[in-house]
């Protein structure tokens, strides 16, 4: 490709990057989820392009207790929904139910959270940093709360994780204990970045958005769920030439938007198996493994000079000029500029 088509290709991404455009499948997807949780109950008023309910009454129609915000429906993020939505006080919404998993987190504002468990009583405080965390299902415990809070709402429902698990895993069967004003910093870093990567316009790609997804689901699991397996080693491990297989091809892709199941077709498992028994094997993330072999091949191409940096950002899959700095500093304690002209 020619240094002209290379910058006009450079600038149609990223004018797509900041208009926020939505590619044909990703508006599939929002169509699909929005017919599937139907937006808004019959004859109520819509408050916005909402994906996902956070409280359904039995014939699966949304309850509205909350002010539409912002959505991940708005952007081209393809993983699981992610919505900011304002909670003002309620009293007792009476049955109601999920057919996902709900992570709730509070990002401003104070409430008091009351729940009814038998003949007890449990209240909480509900504050930035802390999240509720709702299970599939009708039974849910009866909850009133007060005060006026932003909160980030993430579902996890069995679609999404249909595309990182294998058939009979146990994953498969996340569902999650009820409660609220958790405080847990490893899930309210993983939401937060989930928030981040998607207001930023996505910029890091498909396998970072996919690994956030399955840490996330993966590590629910493994901390609230009451199906959840006893903590031990599993004998799985990859073997040599499978490990040489993904790095290669790793190696042969690095110009494009890698994602997890690619990755893990390689090795045919699934991308919840691959991910686990890769950062056995290499010690690092997928992500960040391939992050780290994309700057490592940007040295070189910054050495031979004959590429400019914006140039070396497209031709390695980074969104703009500024991702590949911040990357690429971050990884080598130098910038590109200062790195190009000390060669």
């Amino acid at each position: 490709m020619s240094t002209a088509a290379l910058r006009r290709a450079f600038a149609r991404k990223k004018q797509v990057s900041r208009q926020g455009l939505v590619p044909g499948s990703t508006r599939r997807f929002c169509a699909e989820m929005k017919r599937r949780h139907k937006i808004t109950a019959e004859g109520s008023a819509q408050r916005g392009p909402i994906v996902l309910s956070i409280a359904m009454d039995k014939r699966h129609r949304p309850i509205e207790i909350s002010t539409f915000r912002w959505s991940s429906a708005e952007s081209i993020w393809a993983d699981y929904p992610v919505e900011s939505q304002v909670l003002e006080s309620h009293g007792e919404p009476g049955e109601y139910g999920l057919d996902h998993v709900l992570v709730g987190l509070c990002v401003g504002g104070t409430g008091k959270v009351r729940g009814r468990y038998g003949k007890f009583v449990r209240r909480r405080t509900s504050i930035p940093g802390r999240f509720s965390l709702l299970g599939r299902g009708f039974e849910q415990k009866s909850i009133a709360w007060s005060g006026t809070r932003e909160m980030l709402f993430v579902a996890i429902g069995a679609e999404q994780l249909d595309r990182f698990i294998s058939h009979g895993s146990d994953l498969a069967r996340l569902n999650v204990d009820s409660q609220h004003a958790v405080s847990d910093p490893h899930v309210v870093s993983l939401v937060r970045n989930m928030w981040d990567e998607i207001r930023a316009g996505c910029p890091t790609g498909k396998l970072y958005g996919e690994t956030l997804s399955l840490a996330l689901a993966a590590y629910l699991f493994r901390r609230y769920s009451p199906e959840a397996p006893p903590v031990g080693r599993h004998g799985l491990a990859l073997s040599p030439m499978q490990v040489r297989r993904v790095r290669e091809y790793i190696r042969a892709n690095l110009t494009g938007d890698v994602d997890l199941t690619e990755l893990a077709n390689q090795v045919n498992l699934s991308p919840h198996y691959f991910s686990r028994l890769f950062k056995q094997a290499l010690g690092d993330s997928p992500h960040h493994y391939v992050l780290r072999e994309r700057i490592h091949e940007a040295q070189k191409r910054l050495t031979a000079g004959r590429m400019s940096i914006s140039e070396v950002a497209l031709s390695l899959g980074f969104s703009d000029q500024s991702h590949f700095s911040q990357t690429f500093r971050k990884m080598t304690g130098t910038t590109p500029k200062r790195y190009q002209s000390t060669r």
